[in-house]
């Protein structure tokens, strides 16, 4: 996906940001006959689809499809970016004409303060330190005053005009939190030669510990908590709908380059298939499923385990449409079923974290049932995928990140304790 691609590729950037889904495997009630049968119904679509689906033709019919149909969609949106609504308003009404949209304003903490019994102003990094990426070299530097402190971030490990850096590898790779994360048993290693003095010290690698426990207190930036208090308030909204809901952030993209580069891009008539498909096969007791993502989901847990969901009988078609979700970040677009959003917002009391952290810890204790979208050529290695992406991730947000993020934020801006 291009632009959360993009946004990701520095394998360690700080906003990369477990338990039993075995429950849930017993709850299957969805046969696996009936999952053929699914597999079944939507295959001519498929068959007499896909190449214009490719080409960005109009031969798949959604209308033809009740759990596409069924559901409703709402657009976050400020009101004061009438900009962002043009323009995923028309993407929608031109790439899937079929789909019931309307927008949703956001909660804009500038013209309305947001209770603090329903969104906090602080959050604590001890959920999601495990998940995210706070690795950081430290000096292993025993007798120095050095010793213990950190040298910088695994993200930004690299030489610049004061310090030489060189990495050990490790079966011939340096360190990447996306790859190396759920290892076990290493020690990785490092040196760094101050060039002014010549001086050179040891680096060891570790999870920053401050941050795991207990944990480093960081205001919300204004932005994440009108994220959050939206969907929070789109959450009560979908709770009263005995039908799932459709929830889409502003930003949200259909036309972007594939997983699969020899696919080309996507397009309304792939979103349309594959979350046909996706919908069909999904266990009946799902919470979520993210539509965009990126992080820890099935076949590539941070705990470095195997989904155990992969060999349930009703999963056997099913994963190639979706995975379960582990730890994964953004919430540009997903669906979430009643109960699901009943879920939420009984865990919600209040929203303790940045929105997508909050799910994402949900579901990493097993409360919340949440699996990902796959598209075509997204694979156990895929960091970012699925079948929407960002627009312009990067460069047009009105949310700063408390914890930094890819936008280059500053975190010390938000810490209130370290």
């Amino acid at each position: 996906m291009a632009a959360m691609k993009s946004a990701m590729k520095k394998a360690g950037a700080k906003v990369m940001k477990k338990k039993a889904v075995m429950k849930a495997v017993a709850g299957r009630k969805t046969s696996s006959i009936a999952k053929k049968a699914a597999v079944k119904k939507i295959a001519m679509g498929k068959r007499t689809g896909k190449l214009a689906a490719k080409r960005g033709g109009n031969a798949f019919d959604a209308t033809a499809h009740e759990k596409l149909t069924s559901l409703k969609c709402f657009v976050i949106n400020m009101e004061r970016r009438p900009d962002r609504w043009t323009r995923v308003s028309e993407m929608l009404k031109k790439e899937t004409s079929w789909l019931d949209f309307e927008q949703f304003l956001a909660s804009d903490g500038s013209q309305r303060a947001i209770p603090e019994d329903e969104v906090t102003s602080t959050w604590n990094t001890s959920c999601n330190a495990h998940f995210a990426d706070y690795f950081e070299w430290v000096f292993d530097a025993p007798g120095h005053e050095l010793d213990g402190q950190q040298w910088k971030w695994s993200c930004d490990a690299e030489s610049d005009a004061e310090w030489l850096f060189k990495e050990k590898k490790v079966k011939g790779q340096e360190f990447s939190y996306i790859h190396h994360a759920p290892e076990t048993g290493v020690n990785r290693t490092a040196t760094v030669t101050k060039i002014a003095t010549k001086e050179k010290f040891n680096l060891k690698l570790q999870l920053a510990p401050q941050h795991v426990n207990p944990g480093v207190t960081s205001r919300m930036s204004p932005g994440e908590r009108g994220c959050a208090h939206s969907h929070l308030r789109l959450w009560r909204v979908a709770a009263e709908r005995s039908l799932p809901t459709l929830v889409f952030e502003d930003d949200v993209q259909m036309v972007f380059d594939r997983s699969n580069q020899k696919l080309g891009q996507s397009n309304g008539n792939v979103f349309s298939q594959r979350l046909a498909q996706t919908l069909e096969l999904a266990p009946n007791d799902y919470d979520v499923i993210y539509l965009g993502w990126s992080g820890w989901r099935g076949g590539n847990y941070r705990s470095g385990k195997k989904d155990p969901t992969d060999d349930a009988p009703w999963n056997k078609d099913a994963k190639k449409y979706l995975r379960k979700a582990e730890y994964v970040w953004t919430t540009v677009g997903y669906v979430v079923s009643q109960k699901g959003a009943k879920k939420l917002i009984a865990a919600a009391r209040p929203l303790n974290q940045p929105v997508d952290n909050f799910m994402a810890w949900e579901a990493s204790q097993g409360r919340l049932n949440a699996f990902v979208a796959l598209d075509d050529g997204d694979n156990d290695g895929t960091w970012a995928g699925g079948i929407i992406d960002q627009n312009d991730f990067q460069g047009d947000s009105d949310i700063k990140k408390s914890d930094g993020g890819v936008q280059g934020d500053d975190a010390k801006e938000f810490t209130v304790t370290q």
